[in-house]
């Protein structure tokens, strides 16, 4: 069970998450926020605001960077063909 404390400081590492990933859906960040959170207690690892907003902003890049090419606006879209 989370203390108090520790579900404030999910909510606020959520949020910045949130913003600055606004691509992806909220529901997304917030579940990889409580993952991480989840995995470094269970590694043995005191699960601080900080340590859980590094893991869980590499992670989400590592989502957004591998999206398909289809997901990004083609050259031509974007003027580059031009």
């Amino acid at each position: 069970m989370l203390r108090i404390d520790q579900h404030t400081d999910m909510q606020h590492v959520t949020a910045r998450l949130r913003n600055e990933f606004h691509t992806l859906p909220h529901r997304s960040v917030e579940r990889c926020v409580t993952d991480t959170w989840h995995c470094a207690r269970h590694l043995g690892f005191e699960a601080t605001p900080s340590l859980v907003e590094r893991v869980a902003r590499e992670h989400l890049r590592a989502l957004v960077e591998s999206a398909p090419p289809s997901a990004s606006p083609s050259a031509a879209d974007t003027g580059l063909l031009d």
